[in-house]
């Protein structure tokens, strides 16, 4: 999907010339496989798509000596073992590789958003303190309907190195509906055509930081707050 967006900005382009365009690192090494045929068979041989764990010191050392400008993570989500990873601390590690004022957008679980512990709250405290939470948006309670993952998630966007200001109001968004609809054996779909004009309002709310009653609003949080439209929104 990024090559295919890179593409269509700079379409006169050799094709080659994006592999040092995309930045990876995965763990399992026959996803890692997987993952540089697909950019081979579209035609791009990429130079960093690392093959390792994505906390190691090496891997990270080489990643800010790249120098990242744009992050997009779905990190595995913490199962019920003790010593699993929280999900926002694969986010504090990614913004941590990023340039300074370049943006990082995760899907996560809700949970990752409220304060189910203290964990969840100084893992807030440390991101705030270092990086700016521009946004963050209620994701439709079935988006991996038909998969494993039946948890109910959320997208946040920080802006990397630039500390959270006081009094900054961050943009929530209740983007529950976005017009797809069940259907057996296909899963979620866009059966009338609705998604496209969704997408828009859903896009311009945020670049324009619009309020828009039951779908977005900007508050103020901190470390203690929950982080979703779902908090903040006025109710009747």
């Amino acid at each position: 999907s990024g090559l295919k967006k890179m593409r269509s900005k700079n379409p006169t382009k050799p094709i080659n010339e994006f592999s040092k365009s995309f930045i990876g690192v995965e763990y399992q090494p026959h996803i890692w496989a997987l993952s540089m045929f697909n950019f081979i068979l579209h035609g791009v041989v990429p130079s960093y798509i690392f093959s390792g764990d994505t906390f190691n010191d090496e891997i990270k050392q080489k990643i800010i000596d790249i120098g990242p400008n744009v992050g997009f993570l779905n990190p595995p989500y913490k199962s019920d073992k003790k010593n699993d990873k929280e999900e926002l601390e694969f986010v504090l590690n990614q913004l941590d590789e990023m340039t300074s004022g370049g943006v990082v957008a995760a899907v996560l679980p809700m949970s990752s958003a409220l304060n189910p512990n203290n964990k969840i709250t100084e893992l807030k405290k440390r991101l705030l303190s270092k990086h700016k939470l521009l946004g963050c948006f209620s994701n439709p309670d079935e988006l991996f309907y038909n998969t494993t993952a039946t948890v109910v998630t959320c997208i946040m966007i920080f802006q990397a190195h630039v500390p959270h200001p006081k009094n900054y109001k961050t943009f929530f968004g209740y983007f529950k509906n976005d017009g797809f609809e069940k259907r057996k054996n296909k899963g979620r779909i866009d059966v009338n055509k609705k998604w496209e004009k969704i997408k828009e309002t859903w896009i311009n709310s945020y670049r324009n930081r619009e309020e828009i009653i039951g779908l977005s609003v900007c508050k103020e949080v901190n470390c203690i707050d929950d982080w979703c439209a779902e908090a903040h929104l006025p109710t009747d």
